[in-house]
């Protein structure tokens, strides 16, 4: 059975992303949606949470960096982003 776009973006954000903390919402009801994943790198404040509710590309992507929302298409797109976004958070803590 093929991985979910989520576990790749997961593994290349691993890649790309020294230390990233990656963390799933936690359900109390088996019918809540669960897709919504909580992106962490240590020693930056902040995170990055990425949306399906089928664990599959379209994610929608906000953060706490910026008011902005983005879809992410494809993995690559999500990927980008995101380290996008942490790159931009180091650089107002600078």
């Amino acid at each position: 059975m093929p991985n979910s776009d989520v576990d790749e973006i997961i593994k290349c954000l691993s890649d790309v992303l020294p230390g990233v903390e990656v963390t799933q919402l936690k359900v109390a009801n088996l019918a809540d949606d669960d897709g919504l994943w909580f992106i962490k790198v240590p020693g930056i404040t902040g995170q990055v949470q990425i949306e399906s509710s089928r664990s599959m590309c379209p994610f929608l992507i906000e953060s706490d960096f910026e008011a902005k929302r983005y879809t992410g298409n494809t993995i690559e797109e999500v990927v980008a982003i995101v380290q996008r976004l942490f790159l931009l958070s180091a650089r107002k803590a600078d």
